[in-house]
């Protein structure tokens, strides 16, 4: 058998995608019955929260084979909310399912999972779905995703003309009439495999209509090439934990093998695999080895995090998961829970989802988590009693907001506390949107030793540094040491840690500082006799439109606006369209914020008073340290 093939299917909502799967896998063998959603009975959502909701919330897999040929399917979440977790999956496929339902106009959601996946070079099928429906139009949604990703759709079994029309090798078989079948599936493949085409399949999920040919195409058309032979290789898509608590690392293997036993070396930390399990919803079995082509479950490693690369050396590079979280919400226990045992149960679901990004404000004793929405926080309200035993409750959601500086700017930061030394001086200077925080020195070696400076610069990335103007994480600055001090017998470990802190803090309270907020990139999707009001309503959310397209009756929308605005545009779009319009937001960058002034008065923030970012000095005299405001302490730094 060759090398199993990892397909991921992708849907909006209510699209079939769960029904399609339990179709697969059916008539793949690995189930005697197909499950139905509305019974609660299907493999891939077996979680009480999705048979609760109807929907998939977390990604889950199983293994089936078709003609010879073995595959690994992996089920992934279709509500924006989750979208997080869905891109988390598309590490792990050698080619996709894009599900759509062809009674219905193609949403914005579902155009943005398979531009998602074509733009990590994903092959692509396009399973046109409830094609036995009333209003169902199979040459509409062809020409709208066709227009949507400006690629041609082959509609299978293929037709050699539209073929000919986009592989030119073939295009002159075509011509001379030499063509033989083999010929159609090798430009077929060519097609698919390059991505400058999308075959499609129609059918009914529900019915088991055009299942048979789906499987049919993506035997002709998937492969897995790999060599058994190299070095273990593969990449993290997913972590979890099992009934028992035990870390499960699932990683698709991309070249060699590995065993139970084998021994992996992550920095310092040497772990080894206690087990490899292959999942089939939420039960597994277990094997003796996996090699390239296998997506399976280790059990033993704790140290990888999804998009890494791994070998048995160690993470060779990390990939970036692009969907950002953009909200966060304050989360309380009910029950009275200790704010630290809370926080420990948060950092396990932190592992298994670092879109979380649990955070803490130890002052109020507070704990924060960036989320995507409010039915991931319904959700989490339920997973949180279910896995841990603690009842909890949200906070609305609010935007993350970010700051900046617009000048450099001088920091001067000292920590003389008796029997501790250290000064350091940073130009704290603006850098491009988007770019982070940044180190770099200008100070001699002879003036500081170069393991001093490292110091500093390690003191400078390790952390998150808060802005003064309402305590938001600053961001896009370039820190340049200009000069540092230390001393032979007093400076120890921590002191430039301190310096460095308080450096940063003092600039910033001099600093012309901005306020920054996210950008959701949208797409909406209406009918043409709706979109002027569309049109109208984008500029008074300060929302710019990059895009106008006219698909089969229907307006797609496209451009950039603040997060805060459009936060409930889309449950209003749905409302006043009656469900005839959609629209998508994705997470695009930082820029001004629209209305600064507003924000910040709203927030209330004292800098003055935020005793975890102190901005002050700490000099020594007489034999004792004593705290120098930060508007007094730059004249009485020592490298003046």
């Amino acid at each position: 058998m060759s090398p199993n093939r990892t397909i991921a299917i992708l849907a909006h909502v209510d699209a079939g995608k769960t029904t399609l799967s339990e179709q697969l896998l059916y008539r793949g063998g690995a189930v005697r019955n197909v499950g139905r959603v509305d019974h609660g009975n299907t493999v891939m959502d077996t979680n009480p929260i999705e048979r609760q909701r109807g929907i998939t919330v977390f990604s889950d897999q199983a293994v089936f084979s078709y003609n010879g040929q073995q595959y690994t399917l992996i089920d992934t979440p279709g509500h924006i909310d989750f979208a997080a977790e869905a891109e988390r999956s598309l590490l792990a496929p050698d080619a996709v399912i894009l599900m759509a339902d062809a009674s219905h106009p193609i949403d914005a959601h579902t155009a943005m999972l398979g531009k998602s996946a074509l733009q990590r070079g994903l092959p692509m099928v396009l399973f046109l779905n409830k094609c036995d429906l009333n209003g169902c139009d199979v040459d509409a949604r062809i020409a709208e995703v066709s227009a949507r990703f400006d690629l041609p759709l082959l509609t299978f079994p293929v037709d050699p003309e539209q073929l000919a029309e986009t592989d030119e090798a073939f295009l002159e078989l075509f011509l001379d009439g030499s063509y033989s079948e083999k010929d159609v599936d090798e430009a077929l493949c060519r097609a698919f495999r390059s991505g400058s085409a999308i075959p499609v399949c129609t059918g009914s999920a529900l019915a088991g209509q055009g299942v048979e040919e789906l499987l049919e195409l993506l035997n002709r058309l998937t492969a897995f090439d790999a060599d058994k032979g190299t070095a273990f290789k593969g990449i993290v898509y997913k972590i979890r934990r099992d009934d028992k608590g035990k870390r499960v690392t699932f990683v698709k293997i991309t070249g060699g093998s590995v065993k139970p036993r084998d021994v992996f070396t992550f920095g310092e930390t040497v772990e080894k695999v206690h087990e490899i399990r292959v999942y089939h919803g939420n039960r597994y079995d277990t094997a003796d080895n996996a090699t390239a082509g296998d997506a399976v479950g280790l059990v033993g490693l704790t140290v990888p995090v999804c998009g890494d690369v791994i070998g048995f050396d160690g993470v060779i590079e990390h990939v970036t998961v692009e969907t950002e979280a953009v909200l966060a919400a304050q989360i309380v226990a009910k029950d009275n829970t200790d704010p630290n045992t809370l926080l420990e149960k948060l950092r396990i679901l932190e592992d298994e989802d670092d879109r979380l990004a649990v955070l803490y404000e130890p002052q109020n004793k507070t704990i924060r988590l960036h989320v995507m929405g409010p039915v991931q926080l319904e959700v989490l309200e339920q997973v949180i009693p279910e896995r841990f035993g603690i009842s909890v409750r949200f906070e609305p959601p609010t935007v993350l907001y970010r700051e900046t500086i617009t000048a450099p700017v001088m920091g001067y930061g000292h920590y003389e506390p008796l029997r501790h030394y250290a000064e350091a001086h940073l130009r704290l200077e603006p850098a491009p949107r988007g770019s982070g925080i940044s180190f770099a020195s200008e100070c001699h070696v002879d003036v500081l030793p170069l393991h001093f400076q490292n110091l500093i610069g390690t003191h400078v990335m390790e952390r998150v540094h808060h802005g003064v103007l309402i305590g938001a994480p600053l961001t896009d600055v370039r820190c340049v040491l200009t000069v540092g001090k230390h001393h032979l017998k007093h400076t120890e470990g921590g002191d430039f840690r301190e310096s460095t802190y308080r450096a940063i803090r003092q600039g910033l309270m001099k600093s012309k500082s901005i306020l920054l907020e996210p950008y959701y990139r949208f797409e909406v999707l209406v009918p043409d006799r709706m979109a002027g009001r569309v049109l109208s309503e984008l500029p008074t959310k300060s929302c710019s439109v990059d895009k106008t397209e006219y698909i089969g009756g229907m307006t797609c929308i496209t451009g950039s606006g603040p997060v805060s605005t459009l936060a409930d545009y889309g449950i209003e779009l749905r409302s006043w369209t009656h469900g005839e319009g959609s629209a998508v937001f994705k997470a695009d960058r930082y820029d001004i914020c629209h209305n600064q002034a507003d924000v910040i008065a709203a927030s209330d923030y004292d800098p003055n008073t935020d005793a975890e970012q102190p901005a002050g000095s700490v000099f020594c005299a007489h034999g004792a340290g004593y705290f120098v405001p930060w508007d007094e302490a730059e004249s009485m730094m020592h490298c003046l």
